[in-house]
């Protein structure tokens, strides 16, 4: 759990939108999954099942949309860990340790692709968010700048 927090203060920090977004999610899934980490429906974690499930579909649909290489990485590590809880619900012979373990596992594997994927970012010189849409926001909108620009322009094409 440290890694994760760690790994989403630095694609907060340092990271573009992207980043930003899937730390967004995890740090919600995380909060969600502490409140439902102890919810136990017949000996199996279904409220657990289900949040995975709901963060394989967002990230499912952000790796489709994205043009960066670690969205395919941690939709695929999430992917597996619906499998092992999928699994373990059809095997009731696969113990809960060996869930968990595998869980952790690709937990890890989910930070560790986000973090690789800032730090990618860093080395290819991108800017991070943070200080450009600050700058962006202190500055008038472009859609006013835009409508700005094409009334004068149509007032010298007037006169």
């Amino acid at each position: 759990m440290a890694l994760g927090l760690v790994a989403y203060a630095v694609a907060w920090v340092w990271g573009g939108r992207p980043e930003r977004f899937a730390a967004g999610v995890l740090i919600v899934v995380c909060m969600v999954s502490m409140i439902v980490f102890r919810w136990q429906i017949g000996g199996f974690h279904l409220p657990a099942l289900l949040l995975d499930m709901s963060r394989l579909l967002v990230f499912g649909w952000f790796c489709l949309r994205s043009d960066r290489w670690w969205p395919f990485v941690v939709t695929a590590s999430i992917g597996l860990m619906v499998f092992v809880q999928s699994a373990r619900l059809v095997d009731p012979s696969i113990s809960q340790y060996a869930a968990a373990s595998a869980n952790v596992g690709l937990g890890y594997l989910v930070d560790l692709a986000l973090l690789l994927g800032v730090w990618e970012r860093r080395l290819a010189g991108e800017l991070a968010t943070g200080p450009a849409a600050w700058a962006a926001a202190d500055r008038e909108p472009a859609t006013a700048r835009g409508r700005g620009d094409k009334a004068r322009m149509s007032e010298t094409c007037l006169t």
